[in-house]
């Protein structure tokens, strides 16, 4: 059966679009973090070439503004950290101090991701905390409490760990060149997930503790001469939960909170719970989706995800979690030695870290990266799986949208924006072909409107050049 609707595309409600991103954590603290080509690819918007296991793949460059630098939680310089038998060494980022002494040579991997990434010319830096340093916490081991639900945050240490993040940010700005525009002291805390025997970094935080936190983090970085680094909050795993907590938080405590942070780990309701958070923090508060993967390589659902995330939470930025991860949960097929705790290399050793291949989905996302940049206007699509994005410095105007299993016919109409018959370029993945990011035959549009025929499964970007908007 197919599908036949229009799209009227305006300017109403239109906002700025800050960008897309991806989290350094835990692809970038393997080998792959000191390699110029996946910066190139990520960051960068030039055809590159990668190198896999399988030979050189050309990519188009992604284009990633947004970098999101993981603070570690580890040592192993044997002073006493509690280990989690489940957890191995590339999920282990290393903490640049131990309660005693500063080490500046700490997590060499990703601190040279970022400054590549930097020189790509990505332009907006945050970093995050999963859980604070392995001295700080209840058990010594920051994979989290015994149990779940309980912090593992000592209370003695809540000052202490809000001037840790205040201080590495410091020392990025003097010594790294790097000017963190955010900083976030939690990562899922509501989660009863994060335990001592948990496979990764992780803490959990009561409200009580996070308003602490939060409260001692906006004093410890205007001491530090950091009154323009805001503070993100709280990357809950699922929507729900970020209203939950926003909703609980104090007045006080919202104020300290520069911008709503949330994960994407929720299955579809209609966009009810995206809705819903919108709702809680207001029409003024940015909102950024900083964390999202699934195991499928296509891409399709991570497409129809942004769209969603656009039309209901109205997002201002999206990031990826791991771009290179095995099981198809990155854009590129990582391979790790993963298969024991732990494996040599210890501080200063080479983790390894390879490219096996490129998924459908690093394409898909392209289709969003390429054509939604940095500081365009989001306009209102009457759609969730059109995003519309108008840059007025050029009058081009963007369509990119994820089509589901079924053929639709559908119908642009841009008549309140413009009537002519404006120029149409057009790209196409077909995730199930040899279409990938691929241009198709120009067109024009047939007085302000274009029709359009999506075969089921598929992303298509349309470009209209000429374009102003109210």
């Amino acid at each position: 059966m197919r599908g036949d609707e229009t799209r009227v595309i305006e300017s109403r409600r239109a906002y700025i679009w800050d960008g897309w991103g991806t989290c350094l954590s835990w692809w970038a603290n393997t080998e792959l973090g000191r390699r110029d080509d996946l910066a190139a690819a990520l960051f960068g918007l030039d055809p590159v070439h990668v190198g896999t296991t399988g030979g050189e793949v050309e990519l188009p460059g992604l284009g990633l503004n947004i970098v999101r630098y993981n603070l570690g939680a580890c040592t192993w310089t044997g002073t006493g950290m509690v280990e989690s038998p489940a957890i191995v060494r590339r999920k282990q980022i290393e903490t640049f101090g131990d309660g005693d002494a500063w080490n500046p040579d700490a997590d060499p991997n990703q601190r040279s991701m970022l400054a590549k990434a930097r020189d790509h010319g990505a332009d907006a830096f945050e970093m995050f905390s999963v859980s604070p340093p392995w001295w700080m916490t209840v058990t010594g081991n920051p994979s989290g409490a015994e149990r779940g639900d309980v912090d593992n945050l000592e209370f003695a240490y809540q000052e202490a760990f809000a001037d840790y993040i205040a201080a590495v940010a410091r020392h990025a700005r003097d010594e790294w060149g790097i000017r963190f525009g955010s900083v976030e002291a939690f990562n899922e805390p509501s989660l009863a997930s994060w335990h001592a025997r948990q496979n990764q970094e992780g803490c959990h935080f009561t409200l009580g503790a996070q308003e602490a936190v939060l409260a001692h983090l906006r004093r410890a970085l205007d001491a530090r001469d950091l009154p323009d680094v805001l503070i993100a909050a709280s990357d809950e795993c699922r929507y729900a939960e970020a209203t939950g907590t926003w909703k609980n938080f104090t007045e006080d405590t919202r104020r300290l909170v520069g911008r709503v942070n949330v994960h994407g780990y929720e299955r579809d309701d209609g966009g009810r719970s995206r809705a819903a958070l919108r709702e809680a923090v207001g029409a003024d508060t940015p909102v950024w989706q900083t964390e999202y993967s699934e195991g499928e390589p296509d891409g399709l659902t991570m497409a129809l995800s942004i769209g969603r995330d656009v039309h209901h939470l109205r997002i201002r930025a999206w990031s990826c979690w791991q771009p290179v991860e095995a099981l198809d949960w990155g854009l590129l097929d990582g391979e790790y030695d993963d298969a024991t705790p732990n494996p040599a290399g210890g501080a200063n050793g080479t983790l390894e870290g390879r490219v096996g291949g490129v998924n459908p989905k690093y394409y898909v996302l392209a289709h969003y990266t390429r054509h939604i940049r940095p500081n365009v206007r989001i306009l209102d699509s009457g759609h969730p799986h059109t995003v519309a994005a108008h840059d007025p410095a050029t009058g081009r105007l963007a369509l990119v949208t994820a089509n589901d299993n079924k053929p639709r016919n559908v119908t642009y109409d841009l008549r309140a924006l413009t009537e002519d018959a404006n120029p149409v370029r057009a790209w196409t993945t077909d995730p199930t072909s040899a279409h990938h990011y691929t241009r198709t035959p120009d067109t024009h549009l047939q007085d302000g409107r274009l029709t359009v025929t999506h075969a089921p499964n598929t992303v298509t970007t349309l470009e209209i050049e000429d374009v102003q908007t109210p």
